[in-house]
């Protein structure tokens, strides 16, 4: 989930709130764009705008420095919390239109509004709110520990199950494969650019029309989830149908589709989008499943009592327990040979957490040299 700390501007140089506008997958630039912000903390499920005081804020559809368009299709929305500001969650909403005669399309998206600046740009799988929700306490816990703690789990759920769960922008360098397809390895929410590389003597570079590749993001485009293109994500060169190729009456089908390759090579192919495992939501961008965000919360809940304390010994071997003595206070642990046959997990030894992020592993890569 973003974050933007107290006096900390979202903007150009920092877009933290920024909005992707698509077209079948396809980065698309919009018409007109707005946006308020709100905050969902004094009163938890009532949204109170606070930016604008009233009405909505309009988006400058230039390119950034003069406007606030990162790229095609992309945008950021230009606010800054004050020192007042409420600490904790809040909804940026969206208001946009592909063109001027469709009709007027709206999402919001949560975000975190924090004491201070982080190191990390995200607020991880899981907000301090959620644990709040969940029973912590100031006590046990104040929100500058609450964050380590979440922060540290989101990594680790990246590190256990090779993938990450939110929306991030990223740039491959792919092998062209001399097929129609090109598989990639993260699921893919949006393209907004492919190029083909030659790197001989005479360096080019060729940008592909978006029109004549076909993307698997069928799981946000469709909400199509068998197949799931998270699974298999890929691109594909549209390719002429022969029934319609061989008849005359459909001559211009010989025009519009035609058979094309990745040309083979080493790092030939350019692909620049957003890529992340997130589930459909109705937003361009899906959100965290929330099998992982529960995970991560009982991953800080497990670690919430400190690595050296006996309480936090204990929550880390509980997996182990197999008999518990409440008149003298004993426990019983299973041995090393019998771990087996209690469920430990693979993991983190919870087999509850471990359960959950073996559904979510990245799929083995196939490879040969």
């Amino acid at each position: 989930m973003p974050a933007l700390a107290r006096l900390q501007a979202s903007d150009c140089d920092n877009p933290e709130l920024d909005i992707f506008t698509r077209v079948n997958g396809v980065l698309t630039d919009v018409y007109s764009l707005e946006f308020t912000i709100e905050e969902n903390v004094s009163t938890p499920g009532t949204p109170i705008q606070v930016y604008p005081p009233a009405g909505r804020q309009t988006v400058d559809l230039a390119l950034c420095p003069t406007g606030d368009k990162l790229s095609t299709g992309r945008y950021v929305a230009v606010w800054t919390p004050g020192v007042a500001e409420l600490i904790g969650t809040h909804i940026v909403r969206w208001f946009f239109k592909l063109t001027a005669a469709s009709p007027e399309q709206t999402f919001c998206e949560e975000f975190e509004v924090l004491p201070e600046v982080t190191a990390s740009t995200t607020t991880g799988y899981t907000t301090i709110a959620d644990l709040r929700a969940e029973g912590v306490t100031v006590a046990q816990a104040d929100d500058a520990r609450l964050q380590v703690l979440i922060g540290r789990a989101s990594n680790m759920i990246d590190h256990y199950t090779g993938r990450w769960f939110e929306p991030r922008s990223k740039v491959f360098l792919l092998d062209g494969t001399g097929a129609r397809k090109l598989l990639l390895g993260p699921p893919i929410i949006s393209i907004s650019q492919v190029r083909l590389l030659a790197r001989d003597l005479d360096a080019s570079i060729q940008d592909l029309d978006l029109a004549d590749v076909r993307i698997y993001n069928r799981h946000l485009t469709q909400e199509l989830l068998d197949p799931d293109d998270r699974e298999s994500p890929k691109l594909e060169f549209l390719a002429f149908d022969e029934r319609f190729e061989r008849d005359p009456i459909y001559g211009q089908t010989r025009d519009l589709f035609h058979p094309r390759y990745w040309p083979q090579g080493t790092q030939n192919v350019e692909v620049t989008g957003i890529f992340g495992y997130t589930d459909p939501d109705g937003s361009p961008t899906g959100r965290t499943p929330e099998m992982i965000s529960y995970a991560c919360m009982l991953m800080v809940l497990r670690d919430l009592p400190g690595l050296a304390t006996q309480r936090g010994l204990d929550a880390r071997r509980a997996f182990a327990v197999t008999e518990y003595k409440t008149r003298d206070q004993s426990v019983k642990f299973a041995s090393p040979d019998k771990l087996g046959t209690q469920g430990v997990g693979a993991f983190t030894g919870d087999p509850t957490i471990d359960n959950i992020l073996a559904m979510y592993m990245r799929p083995p890569a196939m490879g040969a040299v």
